[in-house]
């Protein structure tokens, strides 16, 4: 089967399943009559830079990349309702503390975005020091995401 036939087969399989190992998107795609091993999965998870993002519980599961700004402030918003813990300000400096392990999913989808309001985003495994073009933006910012908070 050509690799692209494949890939289209796990981005179907990744929008109608909750895929939480390599194993897993194994054996869906062997229910599905692709025969792959693990190492296959390993290398079209790293060709289609899929990410894991935080689900319920502290677990994770895999996801497509988000590359269109349309859809990644809904994702942003999905994904930061379950891994924020609070949100901080200091001049035009604003800092994300999130859920451990959800500092690479979040800081991918807010590059996503590509917000002019950000300078640099520096994440870590559990936070993310965003970097604002001046205190203006980091206001606006710090607002948005408090919101979010309160959800």
């Amino acid at each position: 089967m050509p690799k692209q036939t494949r890939q289209e087969i796990i981005k179907n399989l990744l929008n109608s399943n909750i895929v939480e190992t390599q194993e897993q998107l194994v054996e869906l795609l062997r229910d599905t009559g692709v025969d792959v091993t693990q190492a296959t999965v390993s290398r079209d998870i790293k060709d289609m830079q899929l990410i894991k993002v935080p689900i319920r519980d502290g677990r994770y599961r895999y996801s497509l990349p988000v590359d269109n700004p349309a859809t990644s402030a809904g994702s942003l918003d999905s994904v930061l309702s379950d891994a924020l813990q609070s949100v901080g300000r200091q001049d035009y400096f604003v800092n994300l503390i999130l859920s451990p392990g959800s500092g690479p999913a979040v800081a991918s989808i807010l590059q996503a975005r590509a917000d002019d309001r950000i300078f640099a985003i520096v994440p870590a495994d559990a936070s993310i020091l965003l970097i604002c073009r001046g205190s203006e933006e980091a206001i606006a910012l710090t607002s948005e995401l408090g919101i979010l908070l309160e959800k």
